[in-house]
């Protein structure tokens, strides 16, 4: 009795032992894998770290390298500074004797604009007493050559031949006072053409000047303009409404071009002669059949460009058949007068000079 119970209380606890061992199994199987997710875990924070700690020395680097550049910048911005404020003091005399300079050419613009003004003036008050000057002596000359034909048709009984005499002696100082008037006027005549191309000399020196100096651009209120050069942008709105499916660009560009090239052409001539105000001038001829087909074809928009291309290098340069660089008051959208451009220098001039300041 006492046998069999030891040998089914040994039973028990070999079957304990066997699940003990069993349970150890698992527990020891799972503390692997868990030590295999861990090592793995750790490797891959470590890749982490590593991974970061290269990007932290590199920051580093880079940020030292920046730091190491605006030591360096700051450093040439100083003595850029230094040699800026060296260079004013070095050359203030310099400096002050270009502004005195300006501001004698700005003065002497200004003088030789008035004496161009006064001998306008001048001109224009000798071609009104020349004009009426040659009317009188004119009707003066008339009356005596009726009263000369009078007197020889009429005889030696009614008029003696002192008379006859004295009358075509005034008729003959009367034709020399007509011929010094002649003179006189074609004097001034060169004197105006004289005076106009020096005006002319002066506008392109302003033009090379501002150039120069850049002093012109998009935003400032002269620009240069070419006159006689047809407007490419009259021909694009066109296009763009007349053919709006179609690569309206290079249409317009090609029928600029070849407008261009028709205003450019010295054997079309599409003007008439008409008096205005007293004044003989060439105006465009309406009834010209290639502008007639180009305002019939592509409106009024393009019509003007070409007409008024047209009249600007007739008026500027009807011999050479190329545009001509004017300067021009884009604001009022005319030719800028010499007292506007003097103004517009003496603006910037003075902005410049603040600006240094």
């Amino acid at each position: 009795m006492g046998s069999h119970h030891w040998e089914t209380e040994l039973k028990k606890e070999r079957k304990l032992v066997a699940e003990l061992s069993q349970e150890i199994d698992v527990k020891n199987k799972k503390i692997l894998e868990m030590e295999y997710r861990y090592k793995e875990n750790v490797a891959t924070t470590k890749k982490l770290v590593f991974g970061l700690i290269k990007k932290i020395n590199s920051k580093d680097r880079s940020l030292f390298e920046l730091e190491q550049k605006y030591d360096e910048t700051s450093t040439t911005m100083r003595w850029l500074k230094h040699k800026k404020t060296k260079l004013e003091e070095e050359h203030k005399d310099e400096i002050r004797e270009r502004d005195l300079i300006n501001l004698n050419l700005t003065r002497d613009m200004e003088l030789r604009k008035t004496e161009l003004q006064q001998q306008a003036q001048e001109l224009e008050e000798c071609k009104a007493q020349y004009a009426l000057e040659c009317s009188r002596l004119t009707d003066e000359i008339k009356k005596l050559k009726g009263k000369l034909q009078n007197e020889d048709s009429t005889g030696s009984e009614n008029n003696s031949r002192a008379q006859i005499n004295a009358l075509r002696e005034e008729l003959m100082e009367q034709a020399e006072a007509m011929q010094d008037l002649e003179m006189l006027y074609q004097t001034l005549i060169i004197k105006e053409s004289r005076s106009n191309q020096e005006l002319q000399e002066a506008r392109r020196e302003s033009i090379l000047g501002m150039e120069k100096k850049n002093l012109l651009s998009d935003q400032t209120t002269i620009q240069i303009k070419r006159m006689g050069e047809v407007d490419h942008k009259a021909f694009h709105l066109t296009c763009s409404v007349k053919y709006p499916s179609e690569d309206c660009e290079e249409i317009s560009a090609k029928l600029c071009s070849t407008w261009q090239e028709h205003v450019r052409d010295p054997h079309w001539h599409p003007f008439k002669k008409d008096i205005i105000n007293g004044r003989l001038h060439e105006i465009i001829d309406d009834n010209d059949e290639k502008l007639k087909e180009l305002k019939k074809e592509y409106g009024e928009v393009m019509y003007r460009a070409v007409t008024n291309a047209l009249l600007e290098l007739n008026d500027y340069n009807p011999s050479g058949s190329y545009p001509v660089r004017e300067l021009w008051n884009v604001k009022e959208d005319k030719r800028a007068a010499l007292k506007e451009i003097i103004h517009f220098l003496i603006n910037k001039f003075r902005t410049r000079k603040r600006k240094r300041s």
